[in-house]
């Protein structure tokens, strides 16, 4: 007797539900790759799960996750920023040298005066990119390239390369740091932590409900429909990078609050290649018009386990680069196959 045969239809529902499943997967490979670097973390860690840990890379990842919105804002324009990094550093610099040298730390206003005043100055910064990249429609990369060096060379001028050292007893300094340091009462999450989740939310909200989100998005899609449709796509560029450079700003304020201090030497930590990286394993595109905030706040606490997890095991700093290279490549690969298998 022959062997019973599924039956034609069966069999197909069968491979399309198998198909989809697997779709589905590599569409949201970074809630994946998340799920799986938290189970290991809480395998190779008995700490990794404490709340002191937990409220540790919530603070850490607050500045982080500010700049990786930005560079989502920017790569939806099919974009990048390098300077990110320096923007960060030179609004680090300007609220620490205006509470110190301008006579502001000792007035109620002086600290608010002092983070406007870093803020405007990150979003000079994004705009300046904006402005060249796209009202001149200089490259990206040599704009921000540029701009990253530019940022460094202000970073040493303000400071003359010494570092910019906060008096915690003066009254606006107490309550900078303080704000930093301290959490919620009630939930005990770190205030930096709060106003990210604040920041994320509103971004999330104007990326995906408003026509001035959707059209960032557009813009980096096609460009060239944007303006057949009539539409100002040079206006929506410029400011998504002065969007970033707002956010940088606010990276920037937390910087020195957490630390109660600014340096040029910052300008060394990798905001830049973090934010492009977790943009990237967050499912963006690098030619534009493809990326969301949710799953960029995916992809940067991807890249912020890894790291923890390994400074829990005391792995080097070298080899954690290597691991998150290896990361970065896999994300990237799964979105390629899942790109090739839905067309």
């Amino acid at each position: 007797m022959s062997e019973p045969t599924i039956p034609a239809p069966e069999y197909e529902n069968a491979a399309g539900r198998w198909r989809s499943v697997v779709k589905l997967l590599f569409n949201y490979n970074a809630v994946v790759l998340l799920i799986i670097m938290f189970i290991v973390a809480t395998i190779i860690s008995d700490v990794f799960l404490t709340p002191g840990n937990m409220v540790n890379i919530l603070r850490q990842q607050s500045t982080f996750m500010l700049v990786a919105i930005g560079m989502l804002l920017v790569m939806l324009t099919g974009g990048i920023d390098l300077s990110v990094s320096s923007n960060v550093t030179v609004s680090s610099i300007i609220v620490a040298y205006a509470l110190k040298n301008a006579g502001l730390q000792n007035y109620s206003w002086g600290l608010m005066a002092s983070v406007f005043l870093a803020i405007v100055a990150g979003f000079v910064f994004g705009s300046v990119n904006g402005f060249f990249v796209a009202k001149l429609n200089m490259p990206a990369f040599i704009v921000t390239l540029a701009m990253m060096y530019a940022g460094r060379g202000v970073a040493f001028i303000i400071t003359d390369a010494n570092t910019i050292l906060l008096d915690q007893s003066v009254p606006a300094v107490t309550v900078l740091v303080g704000l930093a340091m301290g959490s919620d009462p009630l939930l005990h999450i770190p205030y930096p932590a709060i106003a990210m989740a604040v920041i994320v939310i509103i971004m999330g909200v104007v990326m995906h409900y408003t026509s001035f989100g959707r059209l960032i998005t557009a813009t980096g899609s096609n460009e060239t429909a944007v303006q057949l449709a009539g539409i100002n796509s040079k206006k929506y560029k410029f400011w998504a990078y002065a969007l970033c450079g707002i956010l940088c700003g606010i990276a920037g304020v937390i910087s020195t609050a957490r630390t109660g201090s600014a340096t040029a030497l910052s300008t060394s930590v990798s905001y830049d290649m973090t934010s492009i990286a977790a943009v990237v394993i967050g499912g963006a595109s690098l030619k534009g018009g493809e990326g969301n905030v949710p799953m960029t706040v995916i992809g940067v606490f991807v890249l912020a386990i890894i790291g923890n997890i390994m400074n829990l095991v005391s792995l080097g700093v070298y080899p954690q680069l290597v691991v998150k290279a290896v990361i970065i490549i896999l994300a990237v690969l799964l979105k390629s196959i899942s790109s090739k298998t839905t067309d």
